[in-house]
């Protein structure tokens, strides 16, 4: 079947993306969460169900996550609401492959001794979670989302724009009930506007699943 009947909001989206955000300055692991989840999407719509699909299937799980880390000396702590939904968007017999979409909001935190010493973000990301079985509580996930910032200042330097994309890799391990993991995302414009000085946070995520 082509991709134009396997098509949807999340691979258009992917696919969008990835000439913007290649050229960041986050280098390799940028550039592999990037191009992995741009082949989930694809794939996923290809031979599995159309993300169409799979949204209107209905909710699965309701997720409340904690997020708390840090990139160099900036702290960041958020608070995201996630959906999973009921069909998977491909699966065999020992590959699961499932949408999730994330909303969050965030706060940035410097040092005192920087003149602009903090700002909150509001984003938004479609997710893409692998487990080797659907009852495996081991997994790992990528998404590209948008994100707007508060204001463009931070720590000694300016991101440009309030408009960012926000790239994450996590692996983890959940259940019915609760999620524990390592997260890390990325954020910058894709070289929109110049600088571009990039934020890469390290997380440890907990989450309360239902």
């Amino acid at each position: 079947m082509s991709l134009s009947f396997k098509s949807s909001f999340l691979s258009l989206f992917a696919l969008a993306s990835l000439p913007l955000i290649a050229q960041a300055d986050a280098g390799l692991p940028l550039y592999a969460v990037v191009a992995a989840t741009a082949t989930a999407a694809v794939a996923g719509n290809i031979y599995g169900n159309s993300t169409l699909d799979v949204l209107s299937s209905g909710i699965n799980k309701h997720q409340v996550s904690l997020m708390a880390g840090s990139d160099t000396d900036i702290e960041t702590a958020r608070l995201a609401y996630r959906l999973d939904f009921n069909k998977a968007q491909w699966q065999t017999k020992n590959f699961v492959l499932s949408t999730s979409l994330e909303a969050s909001v965030g706060h940035w935190q410097s040092p005192s001794q920087y003149a602009y010493r903090s700002l909150d973000d509001v984003g938004l990301t479609p997710i893409f979670k692998i487990k080797t079985d659907v009852s495996s509580p081991w997994y790992a996930e990528v998404g590209v989302g948008l994100h707007y910032l508060s204001n463009v200042r931070i720590r000694d330097y300016s991101k440009s724009t309030q408009f960012q994309f926000g790239d994450q890799f996590g692996i983890g391990w959940e259940n019915n009930a609760f999620r524990v993991g390592y997260k890390y995302m990325h954020v910058s414009n894709g070289n929109i506007e110049i600088p571009n000085p990039s934020t890469d946070f390290n997380m440890i995520e907990v989450g309360y699943r239902y």
